[in-house]
């Protein structure tokens, strides 16, 4: 009868984070894999051999392309994924990307059934309607697109899902906490479905963590998250203005686009560009921010008649208003876009002279070596039995 029940038990629980995207993925996938050998020791496998591997597993599971081209590597990445999750020995497996929220109901039953016996979950991460399509227009504008805030709100509240592409799709289709776990209960027990609430920005430094690590079971406080920021919204001024540079940016910068706007844009240069007229939160439309409140409030009520797991507190959802004045970007005074463009060229041209600087130290660097280089050949030699070099080599003070 014992050995009856052992095999009956699951081997092990797979907790699936599948959205919603900008709703805290980034810092959840950073601090699991900076802590993934550490969780490993303690029976929680993050299955994955690079940081990036999450993605192509899933572009493999939903037969995707990523800006029209496919990579070859992602063929079979998602079966790679899920034999490590099978083989590992403990008893926890978490996965995280939230482009699983978009797959259909076969690509939902291959996933879940690609575990073998384990007990599958699934994690949805969410914040207030309204701070969601600030956070989805911004993380747009990081990736090259140049909508303006106010049209890619029109025409998601107006059309839905069936809003010009990629917005319509991409939001409604991933964003939307019904939709997405809709489709999964296909395949996962309502009881495994689970719903983890988000304050607005600037609450407390890692709830999300820990109510991610209560959720799934892992002892949060073992772990050092301190190096995966989590999600900040960029001001108004830092946002419209990355929107007006993609214009010629992106055509420049080609495939280098993400990591030099990481590094010297949104990594620096707006914001000190936008200090010096005042960093201001983003705010939506007028006319539709009763929308959002309304909508999100009927998400909030459908999501507690449907039973799912919460984590956190659906009032969050709806009552996560703008604590401080919000404005648009098409509301911004010219002169505040000027004067912060200066701050951002006048950032530039600093980094650049840095970089200079050390280009220069590096080749100083270089030319000593390769003079040091030569007096050690030269002391080689003058330690050879011949008189007159030696006697050269004091008479110049080398090796003294």
């Amino acid at each position: 009868m014992t050995e009856h029940m052992d095999r009956a038990q699951p081997a092990k629980a797979v907790y699936l984070h599948v959205g919603a995207p900008t709703a805290g993925g980034a810092f959840l996938q950073k601090a699991l894999w900076d802590n993934r050998r550490r969780l490993a020791a303690d029976g929680v496998s993050y299955p994955v051999t690079g940081p990036l591997e999450h993605f192509g597993a899933v572009m493999d599971l939903r037969d995707l392309t990523w800006g029209g081209h496919r990579d070859p590597a992602w063929d079979g990445a998602w079966e790679q994924i899920a034999k490590r999750a099978r083989d590992f020995e403990g008893d926890t497996v978490v996965l995280s990307q939230e482009l699983l929220g978009g797959a259909d109901e076969r690509q939902v039953e291959r996933a879940a059934g690609s575990f073998g016996d384990a007990e599958v979950h699934v994690v949805f991460m969410t914040r207030d309607l309204g701070w969601q399509l600030i956070f989805d227009w911004q993380e747009q504008v990081r990736h090259t697109h140049t909508i303006t805030f106010e049209k890619f709100v029109d025409d998601l509240v107006v059309h839905g899902i069936d809003a010009p592409a990629p917005y319509g799709e991409m939001f409604w289709g991933l964003h939307d906490p019904l939709r997405v776990l809709r489709t999964w209960e296909t395949a996962v027990p309502r009881d495994r479905i689970h719903l983890l609430t988000l304050p607005p920005p600037g609450g407390p430094p890692g709830l999300l963590w820990h109510r991610f690590c209560a959720l799934t079971g892992i002892d949060g406080d073992r772990y050092d998250v301190s190096g995966a920021p989590e999600d900040e919204p960029l001001s108004v001024l830092e946002a419209e203005l990355l929107r007006r540079l993609n214009g010629s940016l992106a055509a420049v910068l080609g495939g280098e686009y993400e990591r030099i706007v990481g590094r010297y844009l949104t990594g620096g240069g707006l914001g000190e560009g936008a200090e010096l007229v005042g960093k201001t939160t983003m705010g939506l439309p007028p006319e539709h921010a009763a929308w959002a409140a309304r909508r999100t409030g009927e998400i909030a009520a459908a999501i507690r008649a449907a039973g799912y797991r919460v984590h956190g507190d659906l009032a969050e959802l709806t009552t996560s208003r703008h604590p401080a004045p919000a404005l648009m970007p098409g509301d911004l005074p010219e002169e505040d876009v000027a004067t912060a463009s200066t701050g951002v060229v006048v950032h530039l041209l600093a980094r650049l002279a840095e970089a200079r600087e050390r280009v220069g130290l590096a080749q100083l660097h270089a030319d000593l070596v390769g003079v040091q280089d030569g007096l050690d050949r030269l002391l080689e030699a003058a330690s050879a039995p011949a008189p007159g070099l030696r006697r050269a080599v004091r008479r110049a003070g080398i090796g003294r």
